[in-house]
């Protein structure tokens, strides 16, 4: 008994394999922006840190209270914690993309004679595995900016909220 197994057309197999290259080019730009968007948030959060210990400094002086040191602190606190978790964004991580293994057989006699559409649809299977896992870890760094981003927000109310109540003290 001879099986028959369909062959695949080599135009569809190319264009898979280029929307497979275009994805996997797509999710490395994801992840560049949500890198920057992470190191811009990091830098003004960290400079916002510093103004927040010397308006803080003059909170405590004119209100040495309990709930104004809570204030206080609370405000710091919240935006630590956006640069802590925007810093958790950027910590180095390897770049997905097709594995050693598989590039290290491409120039072998194995490969090398094999038809090209089966190549392409080995390497396209490949790409799509990696797209899935950069996917995934682009998802966790989308989450921890939207965090991050909560925090800052956060923490510049509680720091508006001190500011207020410094300035109606003055007046």
């Amino acid at each position: 008994m001879v099986v028959h197994r369909p062959r695949p057309n080599p135009d569809t197999v190319a264009a898979l394999l280029d929307t497979a290259w275009h994805m996997s080019s797509l999710e490395a730009g994801r992840t560049e922006s949500l890198d920057r968007k992470a190191s811009t948030l990091a830098a003004f959060v960290s400079v916002v840190l510093s103004l927040v210990a010397t308006l803080g400094t003059r909170f405590l002086e004119r209100f040495p209270e309990a709930w104004a040191v809570g204030l206080f602190l609370a405000a710091l606190s919240s935006l630590a914690l956006s640069v802590g978790v925007a810093i958790i964004v950027l910590l180095p991580k390897e770049q997905l993309t097709l594995t050693m293994e598989y590039l290290r057989r491409l120039p072998r006699w194995s490969e090398i004679l094999k038809p090209p559409e089966m190549v392409q649809g080995e390497t396209m299977s490949g790409l799509i595995e990696a797209i899935a896992l950069e996917r995934a870890v682009n998802g966790r760094k989308t989450r921890n900016v939207q965090l991050a981003f909560r925090l800052l927000v956060v923490g510049l109310l509680l720091v508006t909220v001190e500011a207020g109540i410094l300035a109606a003290s003055e007046v």
